[in-house]
């Protein structure tokens, strides 16, 4: 999909009829029919209106807003999944609040009548929200040429069948898990860089919930100089799995960022840092072969972490040089492509954690699928998903797109808070912070439904094989997302996935 040098237009109203301020529609992006962006775009503002890019394909339309009823999240429209086509939006601009009520409630019935066909029969919550949603949608619909009442009415429309997809997503695979057989080799994990500084309360609280650690292989860390390498802090995590029957992942063997890429690198050829990363991924691999089995081998690479400005054909490259190296040093590992910024935003607005792309960017799914049509050899997909702002239909979709890929998919980091208290922390993390699920600033208790309701969605699809949420405990990367807090005092969070892993195992 490319963009045709022509422009369409958007008008976006608020639940009570006033214009979205622009500042706030500033991230409305135009979308190919997989809800990825295909190109890097802006979108012209003012107060209630978008101009945007018209591509050359069938596309859709996201911009995050509030939903007065629901919350804040990324809002979809893509013409009762046809997607949009010049002809759509020549002329009149698009009531925005009005296409997104009319896809979400066709999407979400589309969705019913799959799963019905599959044996999941709807409570009555679900489809009394979706009643409500269609009549209000009529309404709309009947008023489409007074924008003001048709926006309201359509955001009304919009917050039942907001909750209706999210009903429906969790009882559909609440039936999968009650006809499907139990999944005992599934891996509930959490990262374990706190031990042994946190020792054995840390280990006690971990193995009473989860069955799998992921370890620190961070190059930046464990070889700060060149040639002399440090694994003492990794051999010292393995005593306490090892003692304690818990299964283990390295990561990342690969990363092209400031934890991956050492001080001393600086300067190196793209020659040599083949050999530099290729030495260090035998040496990694071959001396834990016995112990680790699973690894990160590369992260991030789909142009996200690229500080050393690698062109997406160098990155496949790179990535096939870990997936060699690692089955050189291990015939038997299992080589995990992990990658974040799952909905690929970042290609939309041309920067990356590193900076300006400078090139049109590689979404996640175009990345992976490049990385398959080069022959590079690995088994498992990693999915990262921090804050995501997408209600759990829209997350439903996106996992469902990378498990058709045809691998196994690990979910390998997650997190959302359990508060929205100030803290000293890197931007990057809480960006989403104050885009509140379910309308309700984050809490113990919306973190454990979000949680709750996530892990049973991803345990109900056959390609998920792994959760790791990240942190275990506070401090953590995403302010306030552990499930125990500073002073290892177990979160609601805790004590919610621990009956529910437990009805499971």
């Amino acid at each position: 999909m490319h963009p045709t040098g022509h422009t369409f237009d958007l008008i976006v109203l608020a639940a009570d009829g006033t214009p979205i301020p622009s500042d706030d529609l500033s991230e409305a992006t135009v979308l190919d029919m997989e809800s990825m962006p295909a190109f890097e775009q802006r979108a012209e503002v003012t107060d209630g209106r978008v101009r945007l890019p018209a591509p050359d394909g069938p596309f859709g339309i996201s911009i995050p807003l509030p939903v007065p009823g629901f919350g804040h999240v990324w809002i979809y429209a893509d013409n009762n999944g046809e997607g949009y086509r010049p002809s759509d939006i020549a002329g009149k601009p698009l009531n925005f609040c009005l296409e997104a009520a009319r896809s979400r409630a066709a999407a979400v019935a589309n969705a019913e009548q799959q799963y019905r066909a599959a044996g999941t029969r709807p409570s009555s919550d679900y489809s009394d929200r979706l009643a409500n949603a269609n009549n209000l949608l009529a309404d709309a619909v009947r008023k489409s040429a007074d924008d003001i009442a048709a926006s309201k009415l359509a955001i009304a429309s919009l917050a039942h069948s907001m909750h209706a997809g999210e009903i429906l997503v969790v009882e559909h695979a609440r039936a999968r898990i009650a006809r499907a057989p139990k999944r005992p080799n599934f891996r509930f994990g959490c990262h374990g860089f706190k031990y042994p500084a946190l020792s054995e309360p840390y280990a006690q609280l971990f193995g009473s919930l989860l069955n799998f650690v992921t370890l620190p292989f961070y190059r930046a860390r464990t070889e700060q100089q060149e040639g002399k390498r440090d694994f003492s802090q990794i051999e010292k995590i393995l005593e306490w799995t090892t003692r304690d029957g818990l299964g283990v992942k390295g990561h990342p063997l690969l990363w092209f960022s400031s934890s991956g890429v050492p001080k001393w690198m600086a300067g190196h050829s793209y020659a040599q840092m083949e050999v530099t990363h290729r030495s260090y991924i035998l040496e990694a691999v071959g001396r834990f072969r016995d112990r680790v089995g699973i690894w990160d081998i590369v992260n991030e690479m789909h142009d996200w972490q690229n500080i050393l400005g690698y062109s997406p054909e160098q990155l496949v490259e790179m990535t096939r040089l870990a997936a060699d190296t690692t089955r050189e040093a291990d015939p038997n590992a299992v080589r995990i492509v992990n990658s974040c910024g799952t909905w690929s935003e970042y290609v939309a607005t041309g920067r990356s954690f590193s900076g300006p792309i400078g090139r049109p960017g590689v979404s996640v799914l175009q990345y992976l699928r490049n990385v398959m049509a080069a022959g590079v050899g690995f088994e498992v997909i990693g999915l990262q998903m921090y804050y995501p702002a997408r209600d759990l239909f829209e997350i439903d979709r996106q996992l469902e797109r990378f498990c058709k890929l045809g691998k196994p998919v690990h979910i390998t980091e997650l997190g959302v808070s359990s508060s929205t208290a100030p803290v000293e922390h890197h931007p990057i993390t809480d960006v989403h912070a104050n885009r509140y699920w379910h309308g309700e600033p984050w809490s113990e208790s919306i973190q454990a439904d979000w949680a709750e309701a996530y892990y049973t969605i991803c345990y109900a699809k056959p390609a998920i094989h792994a959760i790791t949420w990240w942190d275990f405990c506070d401090p953590s990367f995403i302010p306030h997302g552990g499930f125990v807090d500073d002073h290892l005092r177990p979160k609601e969070s805790y004590r919610r996935l621990q009956r529910l892993l437990q009805s499971w195992r």
